[in-house]
């Protein structure tokens, strides 16, 4: 599907302390233009999905490592959904956002937006070859959110999460020595498609860029513990 991302100049850094509250703005809004909406926040590892409850207002998702807003599924039906627009850009930008960003189904929803400072982004295109393994890089993304890229693009956003068992594959020294300092239990990444990845990925290459990443990742890990 066509999306548009609007870029933010931040007020702030990322405010992550403030979403709660953020939601409870929302809330408030919505009930002001009589929804009767109630938003509940969804934490998953590097996402926060406000979750709204009614077709046609979409779901928004805030992907903290990235410092995105996303908005999906929000279909332009009248005063409210655009309202509910503007301030969704409004509060991006107060939550120290760097872009929001949109999918798009109508030429009504694409002038709408560009009017907003929307840019039409290119669509994905399937990643016709093997992964390369020498072309595969990872790179931190923020705290401990770390991105796999591909001939140097980003393709997946990693986050740290505690697991019942290693994945396959090697365990390296830095894995080891960090799941010590964390009580023993074995660690993993919890990874999606990062939002500017300008590929569709099959599960195949996936699997392939974890793997591919996999030690690298852990070693750039412990270094940004260990600094932090």
């Amino acid at each position: 599907m066509p999306w548009i991302e609007i870029v933010l100049s931040p007020q702030s850094e990322w405010n992550e302390e403030g979403l709660e509250d953020w939601a409870l703005a929302l809330g408030a809004f919505l009930t002001e233009r009589g929804t009767g909406l109630n938003p509940r926040i969804r934490m998953l590892p590097g996402l926060n999905v406000v979750q709204l409850g009614e077709a046609g207002i979409g779901e928004l998702t805030l992907s903290s490592s990235e410092r995105l807003v996303i908005l999906d599924g929000l279909s332009l039906k009248g005063n409210i959904e655009c309202d509910f627009a503007r301030f969704v850009v409004r509060f991006a930008r107060q939550m120290g956002a760097l872009g929001v960003c949109i999918s798009i189904s109508s030429a009504t929803e694409k002038h709408f937006w560009r009017k907003l400072g929307g840019i039409v982004q290119p669509e994905s295109v399937p990643l016709k070859s093997p992964i390369d393994k020498a072309k595969v890089g990872i790179k931190q993304l923020a705290k401990f959110s770390l991105l796999v890229t591909y001939e140097g693009e980003p393709v997946l956003c990693l986050e740290p999460i505690t697991c019942n068992s290693h994945a396959p594959g090697l365990v390296s020294l830095a894995q080891r020595r960090l799941e010590k300092m964390y009580g023993g239990s074995p660690l993993g990444f919890a990874s999606r498609l990062a939002v500017h990845c300008p590929w569709n990925i099959s599960r195949e290459q996936w699997d392939d860029l974890l793997s591919f990443s996999r030690l690298q990742a852990f070693d750039l890990l412990e270094d940004l513990v260990i600094n932090s």
